[in-house]
């Protein structure tokens, strides 16, 4: 499956909370953004892997919690 291509971390966090399982980070992302999605999806299972030219933000398994 082809990564989908986030131009900022609101884009990357609404990708991810709608289900997609592969986001490519396509911009310069700065320390603080990194270790904030580091730490919020690293927990939940995703991995983050470096292309190319970017990193890639890789959710398996994700089970989204029912919506009580």
């Amino acid at each position: 499956m082809a990564a989908v291509k986030a131009k900022n971390i609101q884009d990357t966090e609404a990708l991810l909370h709608s289900g997609v399982n592969k986001v490519e980070l396509d911009w310069e992302i700065d320390s603080d953004d990194f270790f904030h999605l580091a730490s919020h999806w690293c927990e939940r299972g995703a991995k983050i892997t470096r292309s190319q030219h970017h990193f890639v933000l890789s959710v398996k398994g994700f089970a989204i919690p029912p919506n009580d």
